[in-house]
């Protein structure tokens, strides 16, 4: 597939030396987790502090950085060595104590039933399987824990919103990041996960990105429109 990072899993290690610099082109990405946390926070009834939770696709540590912060127990698994460097070397510069280890969605190295949360963001629409990374996320979720994801719909207003206006008109997303093609429908989403043994719980929210502000963050919010971006929570 072309441009798919189904063809290059390495694609954003290009970005890995400069991830977390103030000009970085990746900042916007920082924008989504406090919208991505509203929606999720609901579902983490006991709160995130001491709650062992793994982030797979982690990048070079957005989410995991902003798990540990509200006293989470953190792990991060990306495919990229060069993402998991940037990570490690920046929670090592700014005294984080989190987990990062190299490998795939679809393979993940930790025992079974190792966490209470599993967060993947930003990530299913890039696998080479996301029926297989789903299958894992269950594995190595205890009973009765959640998975809370995001991903992106497969319709005309996603190749708009998540592919040509970010990637061709603002030029806010590197131009490849995105295939329409390996976008996930809900009805695929949901059979990925009950294929896997979830059962989703609650009704799914979309996030509306509205345009860029100065400082480089994302206008957006949470939305009842699942045409684009949406989030989800199963419970295993």
């Amino acid at each position: 597939m072309t441009d798919s990072l189904k063809s290059d899993p390495h694609f954003f290690s290009a970005w890995a030396d400069s991830w977390w610099d103030t000009d970085s082109k990746m900042n916007p990405l920082k924008s989504f987790n406090p919208l991505r946390f509203a929606y999720f926070d609901p579902y983490a009834a006991d709160g995130w502090e001491g709650v062992r939770v793994l982030d797979v696709g982690c990048g070079g540590g957005y989410t995991t950085e902003f798990l540990h912060a509200r006293g989470s127990v953190v792990s991060g698994v990306d495919v990229s060595p060069k993402l998991v460097a940037a990570a490690r070397r920046h929670a090592e510069q700014t005294g984080k104590d989190i987990d990062y280890r190299v490998g795939a969605a679809e393979a993940l190295p930790f025992d079974d039933a190792a966490f209470d949360i599993v967060t993947c963001v930003d990530v299913l629409e890039h696998v080479q399987s996301p029926r297989a990374a789903v299958a894992e996320i269950h594995r190595v979720l205890r009973p009765g824990g959640l998975f809370m994801y995001d991903t992106i719909n497969r319709t005309f207003m996603s190749r708009v919103m998540m592919i040509w206006l970010p990637e061709r008109v603002l030029g806010i997303v590197p131009k490849g990041a995105h295939d329409w093609n390996d976008f996930i429908t809900p009805a695929e989403m949901n059979a990925h996960l009950t294929s896997a043994g979830f059962t989703p719980i609650g009704a799914a929210k979309g996030i509306a990105i509205r345009g860029q502000n100065k400082d480089g963050s994302l206008k957006a919010k949470l939305t009842s429109d699942i045409s684009s971006l949406y989030l989800g929570v199963a419970r295993r």
